[in-house]
């Protein structure tokens, strides 16, 4: 019998933007507990890559769509 696969659906409290900052300020918090190593190196990235996609969706939904800073 072949099972049904279902979404997880889940109603958003926070918007995108939001999320991206508070993902980028944990990894940035679990960097900075770290020693130097690549796993550190990968957690600031990701850090840095939460921000520009923050910043790009704020742009995105501006109305009169300027060009980013």
């Amino acid at each position: 019998m072949t099972e049904i696969k279902r979404r997880n659906r889940r109603k958003q409290t926070l918007t995108l933007k939001e999320r991206l900052l508070e993902s980028a300020e944990q990894a940035r918090t679990l960097a900075r507990q770290m020693a130097p190593c690549r796993e550190r190196e990968s957690m600031i990235r990701k850090a840095r890559l939460a921000e520009t996609t923050a910043a790009l969706e704020e742009w995105i939904r501006s109305p009169g769509l300027r060009s980013p800073d």
